[in-house]
């Protein structure tokens, strides 16, 4: 996409040199001449069109910083540098409303009350929790008791119980899955099918 409209390189050379000398219409002929390849570039990049604006404004006063401290190499390049100017601008600032938007949400996250299970489902979910942790006690190995309390009720780290057991990870794995195995029988055979 070509942002200049017909301008050829004297026309940019000599606009250049007029906004470094600080002439305030070369900068709103440079804003005149641009704005609207700016518009274009930055909406394809942008969804939100408030934001869009705000893109293009931050693009031009950018572009006429640079462009005063004689940052623009080559004046006759002028179109492309806006063009990168206004790229660059265009993922910044939408990069900046999706921290925004994380940001809020998590803000949003952390004023809502957590949810309250109402009493009976308390008092059903402590009736499962007594009930899992009788027939873990009631399993015939040690270990296995062991195993699952730690793991799954205490919800203890698997490295540091292996290295406590002296078990390797897939040994680890073996035990635990016989030890569920073990659980499940005797559950069935206590309780039947939940």
């Amino acid at each position: 996409m070509n942002v200049v409209r017909g301008s050829n390189e004297i026309d940019l050379v000599e606009l250049v040199r007029r906004i470094i000398a600080g002439d305030a219409d070369a900068e709103t002929e440079l804003v005149d001449r641009y704005q609207a390849g700016v518009s274009i570039l930055i909406n394809r990049t942008m969804q939100n069109r408030s934001l869009a604006e705000d893109a293009v404004q931050e693009t031009f006063r950018i572009l006429l910083e640079k462009i005063r401290h004689g940052d623009v190499r080559g004046p006759e390049r002028l179109s492309g540098f806006i063009r990168a100017v206004a790229q660059n601008t265009a993922i910044e600032c939408a990069r900046k409303a999706r921290r925004a938007i994380n940001h809020e949400e998590v803000d949003q996250a952390e004023q809502l009350p957590g949810p309250t299970p109402d009493p009976l489902e308390q008092l059903l979910r402590e009736e499962r929790a007594r009930i899992v942790r009788q027939v873990i006690a009631e399993l015939n190995r040690p270990r296995d008791r062991e195993v699952l309390l730690r793991f799954y009720i205490h919800e203890e780290d698997k490295a540091r119980i292996c290295e406590d057991l002296g078990l390797t990870s897939l040994r680890f794995n073996d035990v635990i899955s016989r030890a569920l195995k073990r659980y499940r029988e005797l559950y069935l055979k206590r309780f039947g099918n939940p």
